[in-house]
């Protein structure tokens, strides 16, 4: 991948007179790089800062690194320190007196209070990244509007989202940063196949077959852009989702080879929160493979990975797709008792998907502007 901003980066670190300000477009490289899903790059480019500023550093360079050091963090494990690291590098670049970098920070701040369902910190964060960021700071712009337009989507808004969306990708297109445009692409893919799943949960097959069909084809559209672009960051996601939307279209060999593949790597990058509903997945594929004492092993494995960080809405497909299998199982205690607890967290989801609406209004909604 070698992206306009990487050019424009190369460009201005080989003019940077102060070395300071040149530390710290490289340490914006090593960042992009990482987003790119060119670690060994990035981890090449980041020892030589660490190196250069481990004794004496300079508050702005070292904000910098600090920055550059959790892109590296996340993209490499998404379960990863990168949150720690970032507001480390917030706390760096507001002594630094650096608003850029504090954007910067505050935007990939309300990504990973996305990626852990707090959409207060969301909404505090992407606002203060808005407020810091000067018009043409697209990298802080275009990740805090794509942030917004995930929590709106995942509140079951997509008409709330779409505006949103699209200046995200404007400010990502103004600075030719390919990396963001391959996220928002697949963010949007992996949110529609999300609701094609829950629709499954709730018997709504109508919703089932609309959501999981805008969702491969989504998905289809991001891998052909990351293949035109040379690769994205976290590979494993895309053929994990794409599992996942396979299973929605009752394509269930196809899925299963893609679960086989992939499902070690996925839980090492940092999807462990997700296996519970993989494996209820897994072992839905394996009941109507005809494979029923693999399917209910995978069905025991998916309960017991149930655990306190699982997201609300992933609980619930967990627990519909395990009453699926202890159904065509044939027992029906197991299967009620499965189908009471996707009700409940179906229940609970829809609650936090209007509250989420609700916060998010407050900051974000008729009247605002980026201007």
């Amino acid at each position: 991948m070698n992206s306009r901003l990487l050019a424009r980066l190369d460009a201005a670190i080989a003019q940077a007179a102060d070395p300071v300000e040149a530390d710290v477009l490289r340490a914006e490289r090593v960042g992009l790089l990482a987003r790119e899903g060119r670690l060994d790059e990035a981890r090449a480019g980041l020892g030589p800062l660490h190196r250069r500023h481990h004794l004496r550093p300079d508050a702005a360079t070292a904000a910098a690194i600090c920055l550059a050091d959790a892109m590296v963090d996340y993209f490499s494990d998404l379960g990863g320190q990168a949150r720690v690291k970032l507001q480390q590098a917030r706390s760096l670049s507001i002594s630094a007196n650096r608003p850029a970098l504090q954007a910067l920070c505050a935007a990939w701040l309300a990504h990973l209070d996305y990626v852990h369902d707090d959409f207060a910190g969301v909404v505090r964060h992407a606002s203060l990244a808005m407020r810091l960021a000067a018009p043409d700071h697209h990298s802080a712009r275009s990740r805090a509007n794509l942030v917004i337009a995930m929590s709106y989507h995942y509140a079951g808004r997509l008409d709330l989202a779409q505006p949103w969306y699209s200046r995200s990708r404007q400010h990502a297109s103004a600075e030719g940063d390919a990396a963001t445009i391959s996220a928002l692409m697949h963010n949007m893919a992996a949110l529609r196949g999300d609701q094609a799943r829950l629709a499954t949960v709730l018997d709504d097959d109508a919703a089932r077959a609309e959501e999981a069909l805008h969702a491969l084809a989504a998905t289809e559209s991001s891998e052909h852009f990351d293949d035109r672009i040379g690769g994205a960051a976290l590979p494993v996601l895309q053929p994990i989702l794409r599992a996942q939307l396979l299973v929605t279209q009752r394509r269930h060999a196809e899925a299963l080879v893609l679960f086989e593949a992939h499902f070690a790597d996925a839980l090492a990058q940092g999807l462990g929160r997700l296996e519970c509903a993989l494996r209820a997945d897994v072992a839905w594929c394996r009941s109507q493979l005809g494979q029923p004492q693999l399917a209910r092993e995978q069905a025991l494995a998916a309960v017991a990975a149930l655990r306190p960080e699982c997201h609300v809405d992933d609980l619930a497909v967990t627990h519909g797709r395990l009453a699926q299998v202890y159904r065509a199982l044939g027992e029906a205690t197991q299967a009620r008792h499965h189908t009471q607890q996707a009700r409940e967290h179906a229940d609970r989801h829809r609650a936090q998907q209007a509250q989420t609406v609700a916060e998010l209004d407050k900051t974000f909604g008729v009247g605002w502007s980026e201007e």
